[in-house]
């Protein structure tokens, strides 16, 4: 699909705005995060992290519903109860929200920043952060991404924080295979991230 960035540009704009004015604490993630803090690539949809509760996750699907997306409200309340995320649409665009449950969720939040991009500044999680983000969701194309804010963070990253995730991640996921063990120092950002990080395991997160 050819996409003008005008287009996406308005419904993202959109679609933060909305979240912003209700006060809900969003973070980053997908595409748009890889494009902020990654190598750059084409994207045309939005994902974000938002800390709401299950009884505040309703109510912003019956308020997106006034404010102008397009979505069935019962779809959506069935979509939260069993994947905790819910998805609103507008024309040709959608925004994929995941209802925060990790502790490593808040601690993201909390070491994320700003960064300008589509006229308004957004919260991204850190290169680390976003590594992380990536491994969890597991699929092929997320393992790439991942690749490349290594490879442009290269260096730079801090090793020990992604240590300091290894038990609270792995042993929520139930993934035995998951061991930040296998960053050294000298980590090379190439297949697969870690030693002991393998396809299998990306795969249970997906």
């Amino acid at each position: 699909m050819t996409v003008a960035p005008s287009e996406f540009d308005t419904f993202c704009r959109f679609a933060f705005a909305f979240l912003e004015e209700r006060g809900i604490r969003t973070l980053v993630v997908g595409g748009l995060a890889v494009i902020v803090v990654g190598e750059p690539r084409m994207t045309a949809d939005a994902d974000a992290v938002v800390f709401v509760s299950p009884s505040e996750a309703e109510s912003l699907i019956h308020q997106a519903a006034e404010a102008g997306f397009e979505l069935s409200e019962e779809t959506e309340r069935r979509r939260l109860e069993e994947t905790g995320t819910i998805r609103f649409r507008k024309g040709r665009f959608q925004i994929d929200l995941i209802t925060a449950s990790l502790p490593f969720e808040e601690t993201a939040y909390r070491r994320a920043s700003f960064h300008a991009l589509f006229g308004i500044r957004l919260r991204f999680p850190s290169p680390e952060d976003l590594i992380l983000f990536k491994i969890l969701a597991g699929r092929d194309k997320d393992i790439l991404d991942a690749t490349g804010v290594a490879r442009r963070h290269a260096g730079r990253l801090d090793v020990a924080s992604l240590f300091r995730v290894e038990t609270e991640i792995g042993g929520t996921r139930h993934c035995p295979n998951f061991s930040a063990s296998g960053l050294s120092t000298s980590w090379s950002p190439t297949w697969p991230i870690t030693s002991s990080l393998s396809p299998p395991c990306f795969l249970a997160f997906s």
